[in-house]
């Protein structure tokens, strides 16, 4: 055999060296870790009945609140009230410069004594004969008259007094003292800080979920979320034509740090829909995202995002990302995305033992 010859017959092994190493399949890599492991109790997700509710928004409003303003031309002489001011029903607020009134009183006052002594005097010569009865007539008219001119002084003298329509406190003072008030002008603005109601614009097709006489549950952000219980004292009869809302005002009870002004939440529920519930400890939150371990028939833990809606009494709404019947981990925190679940049964209570 020649040199080439062998040549030919090393290159050929070689060849065929190569070809049977790429046709033999790689050995698997086994990794020696362990799964992760488990003990949690599963729940299945359930529909359930829960209320169709819609929220309305609304600002708290004094139910009592009153502009004061003069019924006549006068100077005001004392200002006896500032912002914040608490005052009580019938109390002085304002006293005008009367002393012009006073004056036209006392001229007044004279000339019904002197109308007064004159019918006296006609009465007198009347039942004597002595005059007519036309004159004792005209002299009983001279009194009248009299008396009417007094009256109407007296009365635009109470006018020089503004006092409170009811108790409350001065939310703002339009005026100071030694200007000059005029008919109509408004010069205070008070109300009833004790007596608050929520003032809410509910839309026409929600109305029929409200009536007169209502007790509702009313949330004021300010509060904290503390939830207060009102009535429906009015639900006005004429809606807004653009907007198609309606004014309900809902009276709420005294409550410290209630305050007008305030943005309150009023929900109105209209009848029931079918969602599904799963209890509000197996839901994991991440910052803004949520979600919750799903456990399959494989009983493997598998991290699913989900979009939550309502909460109620320690069960939360799930509106995507679950499907009803699957099962999640009860308590969310101990669940490991990818981990074998052992399925743990809940221990009931012993009877006689609260939970």
């Amino acid at each position: 055999m020649g040199f080439r010859s062998v040549q030919r017959l090393a290159m050929a092994a070689l060849l065929f060296a190569g070809c049977e190493s790429k046709e033999r399949p790689a050995a698997p890599v086994v990794s020696a870790a362990p799964q992760k492991v488990i003990q949690a109790t599963v729940i299945e997700a359930t529909s359930a009945p829960v209320p169709i509710r819609v929220e309305v928004t609304g600002q708290v409003a004094p139910i009592f609140q009153a502009t004061l303003s003069s019924r006549i031309q006068g100077t005001i002489d004392r200002l006896l009230v500032r912002d914040g001011s608490r005052v009580s029903k019938g109390q002085l607020l304002i006293q005008l410069d009367s002393r012009d009134l006073q004056a036209e009183l006392a001229r007044a006052n004279a000339e019904v004594d002197n109308a007064k002594a004159h019918l006296d005097r006609m009465n007198q010569l009347y039942a004597q004969d002595a005059v007519s009865k036309q004159e004792m007539e005209n002299a009983t008219r001279g009194y009248r008259v009299a008396e009417a001119s007094r009256k109407s002084v007296e009365a635009q003298l109470s006018y020089t007094t503004v006092r409170a329509p009811f108790g409350g406190v001065i939310t703002e003072k339009k005026v100071e003292a030694g200007e000059l008030a005029s008919p109509g002008q408004p010069l205070l603005k008070m109300e009833d800080p004790w007596r608050l109601r929520l003032e809410a614009t509910v839309a026409e097709g929600d109305l029929k979920s409200v009536s007169r006489g209502d007790k509702i549950r009313v949330v004021v952000d300010a509060l904290e979320g503390q939830a207060l219980v009102g009535t429906v004292s009015q639900i006005l009869p004429a809606g807004d034509p653009q907007t198609h809302t309606f004014m309900v005002k809902v009276d709420l009870p005294k409550t410290v740090g209630l305050k007008a002004g305030m943005f309150g939440r009023l929900p109105l529920d209209k009848g029931l829909t079918q969602t599904i519930l799963v209890p509000s400890t197996a839901v994991v939150e991440r910052g803004e995202l949520t979600s919750l371990f799903v456990v399959g028939e494989d009983r493997i833990a598998r991290l699913r995002w989900v979009k939550l809606g309502r909460h109620f009494e320690g069960q939360v709404e799930i509106l995507s990302g679950l499907k009803e019947g699957e099962r999640v981990l009860t308590d969310g925190s101990r669940g490991v995305d990818g981990a074998a679940v052992q399925i743990v049964e809940p221990v009931a209570s012993p009877p006689g033992t609260n939970p």
